[in-house]
């Protein structure tokens, strides 16, 4: 299944781009967006499209002129087959092309369904499944196949309750985010302690689609790293991935400043940025890429020696969104992800390099150290999406002065908009920090 975004008016007429995976797209007139036009009607990031085959949504970034869809001027809208869309003097048209075992046609404007062999019911009740339904097939072909699917009270229910994982007990939850719910839980038949992450696809899933995310994951979770959460084994019940981890006692680095907001001694600051990016330097290594670097997902457990952080959450956000279990995320609320994202994430969706995980540690550095965002106004009512696009993260010495300048100076460089200005490897920074520890 594919979505293609047809241009049929103005200066870059004739083109079109063709999307078969989750991604996103920008049209505006600055240079670094994907579809860059000069037309001074345009702003600079006027607006961004997500698609997640077949699940197409439009967002305006605050444009000056509007952008409107089937001649209504919108903020955000779910697209379909056919809709036109004009922004300044350029229209477009978004086309979803079925997959190949699909031969129903349809009304250019209806809601895209992906026909199986047999009716799609509720996993866990048995309710039928909307004629409209969503499903991801993780790009795999073989959209024939049975599809896992759970209705909107089967999933409340499932979300509210922890669900029974084979010979594993669950003893609390410890918390709830984006991406699931994680349980403190033993194995029955070890005794061992483990942290018990849950997650459940945002929306109906072919086999192929959970094959390849399980088998995505298999290969992540080989990752053994002393500053990296380790990952046990995984599985899926009741419609829920879950996952058993390395459990760690401590706060996650979120809570830790909060502890003595915007005093947290820079020297023990630094020691933990180190030991993230020893981790991430192991991965580097190895190729991955974390992506979602950010302070509840650093975990902080106690040694002999001290404290010690530990990368959790390693390539789950990626591949949970790659195969396209996630639904639509970017369009939807992120306020947790997008102040320490990179700017390249955004437009460089399915290239992003380590340094992505450079500018994400240093926004988590930069967290620890003052308590807040590089951004103003992310609490507030600001587009998030458009000022990660468009405005300059605050200098850290704005928010602290007493951060040494030099230790600035690293964060600074780490946090450019363009990834090749940031130091070239987690082992430079490391050393770059390591006077300030």
């Amino acid at each position: 299944m594919r979505v293609i975004l047809e241009v049929l008016k103005g200066p870059r007429s004739g083109r079109t781009f063709v999307f078969d995976r989750h991604d996103t797209f920008i049209v505006g007139r600055s240079q670094f967006v994907h579809c860059p036009i000069n037309d001074a009607a345009l702003s600079r990031d006027h607006f961004l499209i997500e698609i997640n085959p077949p699940r197409c949504e439009l967002r305006d970034l605050e444009s000056t002129n509007g952008t409107f869809v089937n001649s209504e001027r919108i903020e955000r809208a779910r697209l379909a087959s056919g809709d036109l869309i004009a922004a300044g003097k350029s229209l477009f048209r978004i086309v979803v092309e079925p997959g190949r075992a699909s031969q129903k046609p349809r009304s250019p404007s209806s809601s895209v369904a992906i026909p199986t062999r047999e009716p799609i019911v509720c996993t866990g009740c048995g309710c039928p499944a909307p004629m409209n339904l969503t499903v991801s097939s993780g790009g795999v072909s073989g959209l024939d196949e049975p599809v896992e699917w759970w209705c909107t009270a089967c999933r409340t229910e499932a979300a509210a309750v922890p669900q029974p994982v084979p010979h594993y007990a669950t003893i609390r939850e410890l918390g709830r985010g984006a991406m699931g719910v994680v349980y403190q839980a033993r194995n029955i038949t070890s005794g061992k302690m483990v942290a018990l992450k849950l997650i459940t696809p945002e929306v109906a899933t072919t086999r192929a689609a959970i094959e390849r995310f399980q088998r995505e994951m298999s290969v992540i979770s080989q990752l053994r790293h002393p500053n990296i959460v380790e990952w046990y084994e995984q599985g899926m019940t009741r419609g829920q991935f879950w996952f058993a981890m390395e459990y760690v006692a401590g706060p996650n680095l979120e809570a830790l400043a909060k502890m003595d907001p915007g005093r947290y001694p820079t020297d023990q600051a630094c020691r933990l940025a180190c030991q993230i990016l020893k981790g991430l330097e192991h991965a580097h290594t190895g190729g991955f890429v974390h992506r979602d670097i950010k302070p509840e997902n650093i975990l902080i457990g106690q040694t002999p020696e001290g404290s010690v952080a530990k990368i959790s959450d390693f390539g789950l956000a990626k591949s949970f969104r790659s195969v396209g279990l996630s639904g639509l995320t970017f369009s939807g609320e992120m306020r947790g992800t997008i102040p320490f994202m990179p700017p390249e994430q955004m437009t460089e969706f399915k290239t992003v390099r380590p340094q992505a995980d450079l500018y994400a540690t240093a926004a988590t550095l930069y967290y620890l150290l003052t308590t807040q965002f590089i951004y103003d106004d992310v609490e507030g009512g600001g587009d998030l999406i458009k000022m990660l696009l468009e405005d300059h993260p605050i200098p850290i010495l704005d928010r602290r002065p007493d951060v040494p300048r030099g230790l600035a100076a690293v964060v600074g460089r780490c946090l450019a908009r363009n990834p090749d200005e940031r130091l070239p490897d987690a082992g430079s920074m490391r050393r770059a920090l390591k006077p300030f520890c």
